[in-house]
């Protein structure tokens, strides 16, 4: 997951290529990387099973541990459900290699990208469904576990929602993913040769992807499609996750030869928190942009 701060133009003539296969939910293999995380998995588990249905299950669940201490379970108790739920392990550093190595195994036609700090929604899979437009890929919703000023502050500001741009017929559509929620076509997936194992980082991995995506075919909103984030690391939690979107910024922005330096900005809705919230963003995203200037400066995009 991650968020750029400005849009990205490509001078790439998009192909328009449209995916012929319709959506179905026993043909969603998701992919779920994870490093540390066991609570997150078993949350994730549990509130699946809890909201699902077996007529409405996935092809299958791939949990891709990337180099967990100790190494992710998966609870007898999940097993027991005729749901295929598969655990890999990818010692390759970062999210971007352990989901390509989970699409590698996947058998589904199409593949579901969820972050180990999601909670599945009765809508999750249903809602891709319904958006179901013969787009490549789609990006679907997330709401806040909790209602307190951090996360009203995530979810006014649209944190993991990605940047709306028009396409050819005036209709707002993303202007590439967010990973924590998107159905990606498999076969569009590998054609752009999947996520750029580069970055090792959980930030601007996704927003480059799915730049890559949005110029072999069209890009659609699932906004149907919903899943929960827990943001309960507190602010903690809040600088390192801006700091490491500012690094991504820098990384997609060296990719994609634009300016991706952070600017000063106010938040979408006017309070005093949301308002201190919006000055700490900007500080953790050029803390982490500036460092990662400097290293790009220096030794070049070697990662």
């Amino acid at each position: 997951m991650t968020l750029i701060s400005r849009f990205v133009f490509s001078t790439k003539e998009k192909t328009e290529k449209k995916s012929p296969e319709r959506i179905k939910t026993n043909d969603i293999s998701i992919v779920i990387p994870v490093k540390n995380n066991q609570i997150g998995i078993n949350n994730y588990l549990k509130n699946f099973f809890k909201t699902h249905t077996e007529q409405d299950y996935p092809r299958e669940i791939i949990i891709v541990d990337n180099n967990s201490s100790p190494e992710i379970l998966v609870n007898s108790k999940f097993l027991k459900f005729s749901l295929p739920i598969n655990v890999i392990k990818c010692k390759k550093i970062g999210p971007a290699s352990a989901r390509n190595k989970g699409v590698k195994i996947a058998k589904g036609k199409w593949i579901l990208f969820n972050d180990s700090d999601c909670i599945p929604t009765q809508s999750l899979l249903k809602g891709y469904l319904k958006s179901d437009n013969k787009s490549v890929a789609y990006a679907g919703n997330i709401k806040p576990l909790k209602n307190n000023s951090l996360s009203k502050y995530y979810e006014s500001q649209e944190i993991l929602i990605p940047l709306k741009t028009y396409n050819a017929n005036g209709d707002f559509v993303p202007q590439y993913l967010i990973t924590a929620n998107a159905l990606i076509w498999k076969q569009a997936f590998q054609d752009i040769g999947g996520f750029n194992e580069k970055i090792t980082i959980a930030g601007g991995e996704d927003v480059d992807l799915g730049l890559r995506l949005s110029e072999i075919g069209n890009l659609s909103y699932a906004f149907e499609s919903i899943a929960i984030h827990d943001f309960s690391d507190g602010i903690i939690g809040f600088y390192k996750r801006f700091k490491r979107y500012g690094i991504g910024n820098r990384l997609v922005q060296e990719l994609w030869q634009t300016d991706l330096k952070p600017t000063l900005f106010r938040p979408n809705e006017r309070t005093l928190a949301n308002e201190f919230f919006a000055k700490f963003q900007y500080f953790s995203l050029i803390k982490g942009y500036k460092k990662e200037d400097k290293r790009i400066k220096k030794y070049g995009f070697q990662l």
